[in-house]
């Protein structure tokens, strides 16, 4: 009778090695599609590569970004969704008709320029180092940010106001930081 108790233990241990064996081949072979994946984070090339391939593909042609106090330009945002702003009569929805992002010391802005002038700060993306604060994005006829260090001591505050250009792209100018918080 010993032999049958030895004979049933190393059938059951057989067949949990052979599912486990099993399981781990099924896992080993099986297809994710890519779902499991680790994304790999893209270098500036394969942004700007990735945008002009977007770029091409877009039916409309993209405004050109507005420029701030001589610092380069960004990528321009394209229009964006239509539909009524907060604010705009019932009757006649501002649209956006235009937009792009400035580059300020301290981060970057982007905005829409809607058709009645008025100007919405979509997003903001402060510089390493730096906060958004103060932020006021409308709409209306200016936007206004701040980008101060987050360490209070390491630098001034860059405060700026947005407006619309006559064209419908975004310009930034340096405003004098009311705050009294140094």
């Amino acid at each position: 009778m010993a032999w049958r108790s030895v004979a049933a233990t190393a059938a059951w241990v057989c067949a949990v090695a052979g599912a486990g064996a099993l399981g781990a081949w099924s896992l080993a072979s099986a297809d994710t599609g890519g779902r499991n994946a680790r994304a790999v984070p893209l270098d500036d090339g394969a942004v700007r590569d990735k945008l002009a391939a977007a770029r091409a593909a877009s039916p409309a042609p993209e405004p050109s970004s507005g420029t701030s106090s001589g610092a380069p330009s960004g990528t321009p945002s394209g229009p964006a969704a239509t539909g009524s702003s907060p604010g705009s009569p019932s009757g006649s929805p501002a649209r956006p008709v235009a937009g792009g992002t400035v580059r300020l010391a301290g981060g970057s802005a982007t905005a829409e320029c809607r058709t009645d002038g008025r100007i919405y700060l979509t997003v903001w993306s402060p510089a390493t180092g730096y906060r958004a604060d103060d932020v006021r994005r409308g709409p209306a006829a200016t936007a206004a940010i701040e980008f101060e260090p987050l360490d209070d001591h390491a630098g001034d505050d860059h405060t700026y106001t947005l407006r619309c250009t006559a064209d419908g792209r975004p310009q930034a100018a340096s405003a004098p930081d009311d705050d009294d918080d140094d």
